[in-house]
């Protein structure tokens, strides 16, 4: 059985429990509609149900650690990229279909959770997205002088952003941080005086903790 996510075991038992009841509804059914209906009925809660317990999912991985690594924080498309003179910025774009844990790019501390209230506009129109609901979570390695800001972005389903950490906890490279349900969007800002060379391009699929998106320039 593939682990689903902390934080929706209510959820999930809710569903499972959908999917009995609709069954039962089905064949009280069968004796009032043709056979068709009874199907029909079953079929559509049943896969709309599961499809939901699939998007809970949280599959083990396997990890690589690396201190010259910028792990990815999302499973998704890479939709912008931005560089600056001290970091740069991916923004990754979920499908209802995509892992939905978030997971720690960098070794480090975390050094702020902010939430921020905002609107639910379809994350497929980014200039409206950037007005949606967040929640953003600020890891610090003051070690390697990297600031790592993951913020997880509501969207028009995504209604719901969960972090499973809090100020002032110690997080492994790889580490998962939080969920957002639903597909939306992740994006993560690093600043640093170190210099990265930018690995992934835009348009391309990255995995939570297995895709690296940056590695630090060796000087």
């Amino acid at each position: 059985m593939v682990p689903i996510a902390k934080g929706t075991e209510r959820m999930v038992s809710i569903l499972i429990t959908i999917v009995i009841t609709s069954f039962i509804t089905s064949f009280l059914i069968s004796f009032f509609l043709a056979v068709f209906w009874q199907i029909a009925i079953f079929a559509t809660i049943a896969f709309c149900c599961v499809f939901l317990i699939w998007d809970f999912r949280s599959p083990k991985r396997e990890i690589i650690i690396d201190k010259n690594w910028i792990l990815a924080p999302a499973d998704g498309i890479i939709v912008e990229i931005e560089e600056s003179d001290d970091g740069f910025f991916y923004a990754i774009r979920m499908s209802p279909f995509d892992v939905h844990m978030n997971r720690s790019p960098i070794d480090g501390v975390i050094k702020d959770i902010k939430f921020q209230k905002g609107s639910h506009w379809p994350v497929y129109f980014p200039n409206y997205a950037k007005r949606n609901q967040r929640n953003s979570i600020t890891i610090t390695n003051k070690e390697e002088n990297i600031e790592a800001i993951v913020t997880q972005v509501s969207g028009i389903f995504a209604r719901r952003t969960i972090s499973y950490v809090k100020k002032g906890d110690a997080v492994k490279q790889g580490e998962i941080i939080g969920t957002i349900r639903f597909g939306s969007i992740t994006s993560l800002k690093i600043t640093s005086s170190k210099k990265f060379k930018l690995v992934q391009e835009s348009s391309t699929s990255v995995r939570a903790g297995l895709s690296v998106l940056a590695e630090i320039r060796q000087q």
